[in-house]
């Protein structure tokens, strides 16, 4: 019996992590432009993908995706910790 094929997500936008995720969780496979790499599709944000959004494959299909870490990738955290003269005042005033 053949398996109905499965519908690509848009992973455009998304971490390289969450859209590897995210595609397992549906039935593809996430890889780079060069699977050959020693680099796994995990930093960066997904910049462009092959096929595109809504296109349907094969369960288990690949999708091929550039990745872009131009935005330095995550830093954490996101914002600075206070310094600890500041926190100490501040669980002090509690």
């Amino acid at each position: 019996m053949d398996e109905l094929p499965v519908v690509v997500p848009d992973f455009r936008g998304q971490q390289a992590l969450e859209a590897w995720l995210a595609g397992h969780d549906v039935g593809v496979l996430l890889e780079g432009p060069n699977p050959d790499s020693p680099t796994p599709v995990l930093n960066g944000r997904v910049v462009d993908q092959v096929p595109a959004a809504g296109s349907r494959l094969s369960r288990w299909g690949r999708v091929t995706v550039w990745v872009s870490d131009a935005d330095g990738g995550v830093r954490e955290p996101r914002r600075p910790y206070p310094d600890a003269a500041s926190g100490a005042a501040e669980s002090e005033a509690s």
